[in-house]
């Protein structure tokens, strides 16, 4: 009896293991006018559409979630910066791609999710990487260049390392903070 009362306090005190879409940040926790932009487009008046409101990401949904490698890729080197092409000859189109591709080895999901604040035109994004293990996210991250851009914040929370950018100003500030707190 005491050996399972034992046990069932360390199972309790084990840390959370934080999902990838617990990235998302939580209402609550957003300032006012701060929130997931809900479609890639809006109309405005006439016949006029304002577009790119999901920076450029081609995903289905925002928040996004997957290990589809191409998407993958694209987050990977919005974190982390375009890779150097080998020296030689320039590739060919499908060596280019393959080439790009391998930036998906290595991390197992990707997540992205954009936010606006009402009144502007800013928008901030969240990009979130999983990778097999927490020492492969701390190598990644300690080797990162978004570790030293001033338009990022990011954060190592055990095997993920999520990265928010934009402007900083308040929905910047606070999805940073979020991000942070489940890391400790």
């Amino acid at each position: 009896m005491s050996i399972a009362a034992a046990s069932g306090a360390v199972q309790g005190a084990l840390p959370h293991a934080v999902t990838m879409q617990e990235l998302t940040v939580p209402a609550r926790h957003l300032p006012h006018g701060c929130a997931l932009t809900p479609a890639d487009s809006v109309r405005l008046d006439g016949n006029r559409v304002r577009g790119g409101l999901w920076a450029g990401l081609r995903i289905p949904t925002n928040p996004w979630t997957g290990a589809d490698a191409p998407l993958i890729a694209t987050i990977r080197e919005r974190v982390d910066g375009v890779p150097l092409l080998p020296d030689g000859p320039p590739l060919m189109p499908r060596e280019a791609a393959r080439f790009r591709l391998r930036l998906a080895d290595g991390v197992e999901e990707a997540y992205a999710a954009i936010y606006q604040q009402s009144e502007s035109d800013l928008l901030v994004v969240v990009y979130g990487l999983r990778f097999p293990g927490t020492e492969d996210a701390a190598i990644f991250w300690n080797n990162d260049r978004a570790v030293r851009n001033p338009g990022a914040d990011g954060v190592a929370i055990g095997p993920i390392v999520a990265v928010v950018s934009g402007e900083r100003r308040e929905c910047f500030q606070a999805i940073g903070a979020y991000l942070r707190s489940l890391a400790d």
